[in-house]
């Protein structure tokens, strides 16, 4: 992402929080704010508006498409797994998925980590939250004290129904424009997008087996395809994304429209 970012002065940060999710001690901490406040009609007028400014730019990239899977098969085949037991399972780091959920403590911890971090961040304010980091990301939208230009979430869970997140009211006005990115072979989110569970976002689906129609003999194309599909969950997959890209460098041209407006106070 940051060849991809040549030529403009960002502030990279990723906060570590895997070490409150493995460790098998007690975790002390808790929750203390909530965002309890109704959106106002204009605030969401605005907002609409940034996502079809968003909804345009993906447009002009060229590379979303979406794959029809036979009538919703990937996410009808993908409902029909023991999603929640899986995520409790101590293979892959799933475990943490399930100690996230289960645990109001780490919850908090992880919660209090992130947002500090996101605090003292400058703006244009982006998150790229993958997988597991996009639940983190929507449990920060009710904390009222944090602003986002731009939310990018790849390959995210928070559709399926098996994963239980707390309904709240969406901060229209404290969140420019949400992108979600989506391969179509990537297993978690099963070729699912988000916007029918979460309409605030706007789907981009990656091209399937790009590889395919790259240079190179058949062989060589065949196996970049099944490589990409094997690896269709990595982040580095989605933040090589063209897409990606561009809406990053489009959240920090404060003139562009997709963030919200600078002049709010921010926490510090």
């Amino acid at each position: 992402m940051s060849r991809g970012l040549r030529g403009l002065h960002v502030d990279l940060s990723a906060p570590a929080y895997e070490d409150l999710l493995t460790t098998s001690g007690r975790v002390h901490a808790r929750r203390t704010w909530h965002d309890v406040s109704e959106p106002r009609d204009d605030e969401r007028r605005a907002y609409v508006q940034r996502q079809h400014r968003l909804a345009e730019l993906v447009q002009s990239v060229g590379e979303s498409t979406r794959m029809a899977w036979p009538a919703g098969l990937a996410a009808a085949l993908a409902d029909r797994l023991p999603l929640a037991s899986m995520l409790r399972a101590p293979i892959f780091g799933l475990d943490q998925v399930g100690r996230y959920l289960d645990d109001d403590a780490r919850r908090a911890a992880v919660l209090h980590r992130a947002a500090t971090a996101l605090l003292r961040a400058p703006r244009p304010r982006v998150i790229v939250a993958h997988s597991l980091g996009s639940v983190v990301a929507w449990d920060l939208l009710a904390d009222p004290r944090i602003d986002i230009d731009l939310l990018i979430t790849v390959g995210s869970p928070l559709a399926h129904p098996a994963l239980a997140v707390d309904s709240v009211p969406f901060p229209y006005r404290r969140v420019g424009a949400w992108l979600n990115v989506v391969h179509p072979l990537d297993p978690v989110p099963a070729g699912r997008g988000l916007h029918d569970a979460f309409p605030a976002a706007c789907d981009a689906f990656l091209p399937p087996l790009s590889a395919l129609s790259s240079q190179g003999s058949a062989l060589s194309r065949v196996t970049a395809a099944v490589a990409g599909a094997a690896t269709s969950h990595l982040d580095s997959s989605y933040l090589a994304s063209r897409t990606v890209l561009a809406a990053v460098r489009e959240a920090m041209d404060v003139n562009a429209g997709l963030s919200i407006p600078t002049h709010r106070a921010v926490a510090s």
